[in-house]
């Protein structure tokens, strides 16, 4: 039997002690080393997802629209960023409280993308609009010089068209020429003398050609002779006409038969009795509707 010294027993004893406290220390020592690790870990990732939650709102600031569906959008995703940033830098996180917040950050980023790309899809429409606006403008100018133009010319052409009418018009009118007219005294049925005396003159003998005129309408035509003594009454009244709100009272009504051709007209105009003729000046008026033809005088003695 091998006995040992109490001695040797207790330097057993205080070695096992110290390679127990070693053991201990290392233990002590590395968990130390994986909570500061932890720790800075946990830091870390707070300060990352509060700088991260702090760029979505300065960008959702940043942003400016004109639809107030997207403004309240984006208001809407602002105050949800600012809520869970709040809570980070209130609350004391932890792994899996960070890993909560950094999913509810992943939808939010993804909600951030979807309204941001509205955004965008938005001024890119407003940006087409809007040239499509200038273009519409520009086109609406250039419309508007353009009927301004047709309008200047259509007035041009409205005062050319009508002098071209009136010029029709006073070139489709009957005309005369070679008008002339004398007192005279008739001696028989067929044989008259002039005079210019007006005591022996009892009659007006008036003649005159219509011209021919292919612009004229060919058919029967009225034409009326109308004589002013010196008192400028119509003498020889044979009643008078209407042409719309004027009228005409003549000495003498011709029925021509108006074929293209020149026409020799003449006529034998009697005084009346109890109106003869007197000294001074006799204006002899030829007319077709409300249109003097022509004019000539006689002077009596």
């Amino acid at each position: 039997m091998i006995v040992f010294p109490q001695s040797y027993n207790y330097r057993l004893i205080i070695g096992s002690l110290v390679i127990a406290l070693v053991i201990l220390g290392s233990y002590t020592y590395s968990n130390y080393n994986t909570l500061e690790n932890y720790k800075t870990y946990i830091t870390q990732e707070k300060k990352l997802l509060e700088n991260e939650l702090s760029e979505m709102i300065a960008r959702y600031e940043s942003v400016q629209v004109d639809s107030k569906m997207l403004n309240n959008k984006l208001e809407q995703s602002k105050i949800k960023i600012e809520r869970i940033l709040d809570s980070i830098k209130t609350l004391k996180p932890s792994a899996s409280l960070l890993t909560v917040y950094r999913s509810k950050i992943k939808l939010l980023q993804e909600e951030k993308a979807e309204v941001l790309n509205l955004v965008s899809n938005l001024k890119q429409e407003n940006q087409r609009l809007s040239k499509k606006a200038e273009y519409v403008e520009k086109e609406l100018i250039n419309t508007r010089d353009l009927t301004t133009t047709l309008k200047v010319k259509n007035q041009d052409l409205v005062s050319s068209n009508s002098d071209l009418v009136e010029k029709i018009k006073s070139a489709s009118n009957l005309e005369i020429e070679q008008i002339s007219a004398k007192a005279v005294k008739r001696i028989t049925s067929k044989r008259m003398i002039s005079t210019n005396n007006s005591s022996k003159a009892n009659k007006l003998f008036v003649e005159f050609t219509i011209s021919k005129n292919k612009l004229v309408q060919d058919g029967e035509k009225d034409i009326y002779i109308q004589i002013l003594n010196p008192n400028n009454n119509v003498i020889a009244d044979q009643g008078s006409v209407s042409f719309g709100k004027q009228s005409l009272i003549y000495s003498k009504k011709i029925k021509v038969d108006y074929k293209n051709e020149d026409v020799n007209i003449n006529a034998l105009i009697t005084t009346d009795i109890d109106e003869p003729l007197t000294e001074g000046i006799y204006f002899v008026n030829i007319f077709y509707d409300n249109t003097r033809l022509g004019s000539t005088s006689i002077t009596l003695k």
